[in-house]
């Protein structure tokens, strides 16, 4: 029995090895790259979502106060 063998065969060094294994493939997997043909950026989300609230909540949300007001 080789060195090797025999410390591949402890337990604890399986397990290190496993955990070795998962924390790196942990890593590969929360890895994602951006696809700007697919993907949209954290700058677009951010732009579409002022335009909403600036043109759609605020304009609406003020006809109800105003229409609330005149009623």
């Amino acid at each position: 029995m080789s060195l090797k063998t025999w410390l591949d065969a402890r337990p604890w060094a399986a397990i290190e090895a496993e955990e070795r294994e998962e924390r790196e493939r942990r890593a590969t997997v929360n890895l994602k790259l951006f696809d700007p043909r697919i993907d949209v950026s954290a700058d677009a989300h951010y732009i579409v979502r002022n335009l909403v609230i600036w043109f759609l909540v605020v304009p609406i949300g003020f006809g109800i106060i105003v229409w609330v007001l005149t009623r």
